[in-house]
């Protein structure tokens, strides 16, 4: 997103020094560390975050390189590690009680996003589509190790995309993935999966020779539909910065690129974030606080250490939420948009030891405000916000041992009536 993080308006240009400007206007806001008014962001660790991988409660420790997370409807969240003898499942009940189950038959697969479906079981978008059931067994659903790309199959055995960076699940149980072909006829793609079955839900693979610019109204319609524009009319080809999902009553929300549209009941789009005027946008001056129309925000490129993108939906709320990538950041406790809340020496270790992550931002009633900033991945329940973090200690970053993952529910303030 074209924002400025500090006191002065202007663009971050996606580099190196913008970055660091960029991690310093988040977290040192004008104000001081005594400031806690409406200088800070609330979180409490739901699950990790301790001292013990053997302890309970605040106690304990989930040990391992940050894989996935998801959140049912009803509050329990699942977090997905990677240890040294494998992949691990950690599952914390809306009770407290919490479950680390091994997982069988996957392993060193990181998920760019993670969906729950009613029956317990978990998809992730992990380049392929798996599905892990509540046992810990793994099954693989979509194999993009294929050489032929057809985006318009109709059954799975049959269908061939390059990347699966996005799921959804329904009430129903009905999957939704994001998908993409990132070499040779480049363009991103919605499917909906039923069984063997699959369906093109939105994007469509480019003509011969056709233009990726925004003078293609294909393009642009992928951005910022024109009413009544068909989901399956439009041509995304910032691929590698498009495919995730999120639903609620009011349909199918897809980032695509630089944008979010929403794929209503009807199959048509509805714009969302468009990058109409990113000028327009003000600066990030304390967590919630309103920058603008959303219609106006631009999604940067990503450049963050963590996964690429996320996108979630809050339907108790109304309320959208998704993360830059576009510039570098650490979680602070200092300035405007420091976390408060943490209670342990663990806890404060486990931040101070943390890795590089993205800014979120909310979408409500069409307004645009930003939240937290050092996240690695986000997660929504019926009515909260799950944000992961994962740190680093020791010299071998490739030893998962050397490597902690916690997860922290964000306080969000009361609902707004719009």
């Amino acid at each position: 997103m074209t924002i400025s993080l500090s006191h002065r308006r202007g663009r971050i240009m996606v580099g190196a020094s913008a970055a660091i400007l960029a991690v310093a206007g988040f977290g040192i806001y004008g104000v001081t560390a005594d400031d806690t008014d409406v200088a800070s962001v609330n979180v409490e660790f739901i699950l990790g975050g301790g001292s013990d991988t053997n302890g309970t409660g605040d106690n304990l420790a989930t040990p391992g390189r940050y894989q996935g997370l998801a959140a049912s409807s009803d509050g329990t969240v699942y977090l997905f590690t990677q240890e040294n003898d494998g992949m691990v499942m950690w599952q914390r009940k809306p009770s407290g009680a919490i479950k680390r189950t091994s997982l069988s038959g996957l392993d060193e697969a990181q998920a760019e996003q993670a969906a729950v479906a009613p029956d317990g079981s978990v998809y992730l978008a992990a380049d392929d589509l798996w599905r892990v059931d509540p046992r810990g067994k793994a099954v693989k659903v979509i194999d993009t190790d294929c050489k032929k790309h057809t985006p318009l199959a109709t059954v799975i055995s049959k269908f061939c995309t390059e990347q699966v960076t996005g799921v959804a699940v329904a009430e129903d149980g009905s999957v939704y993935i994001g998908d993409q072909v990132i070499w040779g006829d480049d363009a991103s793609y919605v499917h909906k999966v039923d069984g063997d079955s699959i369906e093109l839900m939105a994007g469509r693979p480019p003509k011969a020779g056709e233009s990726y610019e925004l003078s293609n109204p294909a393009v642009k319609n992928g951005i910022n539909p024109d009413p009544g524009t068909k989901a399956t009319d439009v041509l995304v080809s910032d691929n590698l910065n498009s495919g995730w999902l999120a639903m609620d009553g009011e349909g199918l929300y897809w980032r695509n690129g630089p944008g979010i549209v929403r794929i209503n009941h009807d199959s048509t789009l509805s714009p969302f974030v468009t990058a109409e005027s990113p000028e327009e946008i003000t600066e990030a001056e304390s967590p919630f606080a309103g920058m603008g129309r959303a219609r106006d925000a631009e999604i940067r490129r990503n450049v963050s250490d963590a996964t690429r993108g996320d996108l979630a939906v809050i339907p108790g709320r109304s309320e959208v939420y998704y993360s830059d990538g576009g510039a570098k950041y650490k979680p602070t406790k200092e300035g405007a948009f420091r976390w408060r809340g943490i209670v342990s020496d663990s806890q404060e270790k486990l931040l101070d030891e943390s890795g590089n992550g993205k800014a979120v931002y909310q979408v409500a009633g069409g307004k645009l405000a930003p939240v937290i900033a050092g996240v690695q991945a986000l997660a929504t329940s019926a009515d909260s916000l799950y944000i992961a973090v994962e740190s680093e200690s020791g010299n071998d970053r490739d030893n998962p041992e050397n490597w902690n993952t916690a997860v922290l529910r964000v306080k969000l303030p009361a609902k707004k009536e719009h």
